[in-house]
C-alpha cells in the first residue's frame, strides 16, 4: 500500500510540475505576444502625432493663403514653395499584424478577460470605426490635388524661348475657385486633425493596460 501511494504522489507531483510548466510557457507566449502589440501601438502612437503635425501645417498654409485672398495680394513666386504645401496628405496605415497573430493563436490566450474584451473592441470595432471616420474626412484629398494642379497656367515658351510649365498665374489668389477649395482644404486639415486626436487617448488607455499586464508577468 505504501509503494501505490509514493506512486500516486510521484504522479501528481508530475503532473503538477508538467502544468506548471505548461502555465510558464503560456504566460511567456501571452507577455511576448502583448509586447508586440505594444511596440506596434508605439509606433503608430508616432505615426498619428506626425499625421497631427502634417494637417496642422495644412490648415495653417490655407488659413495664410485665405488671408492673402482676402488683403488682395497679387501671387509671386517667392510663395510657389508653400503655395505647393497645399497638397499635403497623409496614408493612413495601422500595425495589426501582433493583433492578427495573436488572434489566430487564440485571443483567450490573454489571461486578463478586461484587457482581452480591450484588445478585441479596440481592434475589431474602434480602429475599423476611427479608418472610416478618417477616410471620410480626407475624401477630397486627391480631388484637392487635381483642383489645384488645374489653376496652372498652360506651358508656354518665354522671350528666351525656354518653355515655361507649372507657372501659377498672378491672379490666383483672387480665382473663385482658388478660394473655395482653400476653405476645402480647411475643412479636410480640421476634420482630420480632429478625428486623429479624439482617437489618441484610446491607444493610450490601451498601451496602459498592456503595460500593467506585462509587469504583473
Amino acid at each position: 500500500m505504501g509503494e501505490i501511494i509514493l506512486v500516486v504522489i510521484g504522479i501528481l507531483i508530475a503532473l503538477q510540475i508538467n502544468n506548471w510548466n505548461e502555465a510558464q510557457k503560456n504566460r511567456a507566449y501571452e507577455v511576448k505576444m502583448l509586447s508586440e502589440i505594444k511596440r506596434g501601438l508605439i509606433g503608430d502612437q508616432i505615426n498619428l502625432q506626425e499625421q497631427i503635425q502634417a494637417y496642422e501645417v495644412l490648415k495653417n498654409t490655407a488659413d495664410k493663403f485665405t488671408s492673402l485672398t482676402q488683403n488682395m495680394v497679387v501671387f509671386h513666386d517667392s510663395m510657389q514653395t508653400e503655395l505647393w504645401n497645399l497638397n499635403i496628405g497623409r496614408y493612413f496605415q495601422f500595425n495589426t499584424g501582433p493583433y492578427e497573430a495573436l488572434k489566430s493563436s487564440g485571443i483567450d490566450r490573454v489571461s486578463n478577460d478586461s484587457l482581452r474584451n480591450h484588445l478585441i473592441n479596440f481592434f475589431d470595432f474602434e480602429l475599423i470605426k476611427f479608418r472610416a471616420q478618417v477616410d471620410h474626412a480626407t475624401r477630397r484629398y486627391r480631388s484637392n490635388v487635381e483642383q489645384l494642379l488645374a489653376l496652372r497656367e498652360d506651358p508656354y515658351i518665354d522671350n528666351k524661348n525656354n518653355w515655361v510649365v507649372n507657372s501659377i498665374p498672378n491672379d490666383i489668389l483672387q480665382k473663385p475657385e482658388f478660394i473655395w477649395l482653400l476653405a476645402d482644404i480647411e475643412w479636410r486639415a480640421t476634420s482630420a486633425k480632429n478625428t486623429i486626436e479624439k482617437f489618441t487617448p484610446k491607444i493610450n488607455a490601451l498601451l496602459h493596460q498592456i503595460n500593467d499586464e506585462i509587469e504583473n508577468k
